[in-house]
């Protein structure tokens, strides 16, 4: 009897420690991002290819001045956002450009929403509604060119 009693938890205990939940623990979603490009509206060059800012001059800020994560990609001058997916409606952000030598200064202002994907191993989201309520803007092959 305790040696049935022995087989059936280590039956037991062999199916839970190899049951596989179809999840690679290195499967990770990507972070939600979107790109922009910033160009001049008068000239219609990119302000990081005529120098009018560098890469270094960049400030990305919630409105509690918290910085949101980018990273600005060199060889096509756009700017890669990363910014929270906390809440689903009404967020909002600015990105400042500050050329200190020049003593130009722009901001433009985003507003979004968010959405998420519930997967079986982890949540998608993705940033929507994607608007520059002071700035002309358009998406061109999936990057936002704005215009200051």
């Amino acid at each position: 009897m305790k040696k049935i009693i022995g087989l059936f938890l280590i039956i037991i205990t062999v199916s839970l420690v190899s049951c596989n939940d179809k999840c690679d623990e290195g499967n990770q979603p990507t972070p939600a991002s979107f790109f922009v490009e910033i160009i001049d509206e008068t000239t219609g060059e990119n302000v990081f290819e005529n120098e009018t800012y560098t890469a270094q001059q960049i400030i990305i800020q919630d409105l509690e001045e918290a910085a949101i994560p980018y990273e600005f990609i060199e060889n096509l001058n756009v700017i890669q956002i990363f910014p929270p997916v906390s809440n689903a409606t009404g967020n909002s952000f600015a990105i400042k450009l500050n050329n200190e030598t020049t003593l130009q200064m722009d901001q433009i202002d985003v507003n979004y929403d968010v959405s998420s994907i519930v997967g079986e191993c982890f949540t998608t989201f993705k940033i929507e509604n994607i608007l520059f309520p002071n700035n002309d803007s358009e998406l061109v092959e999936a990057v936002f060119v704005v215009k200051i």
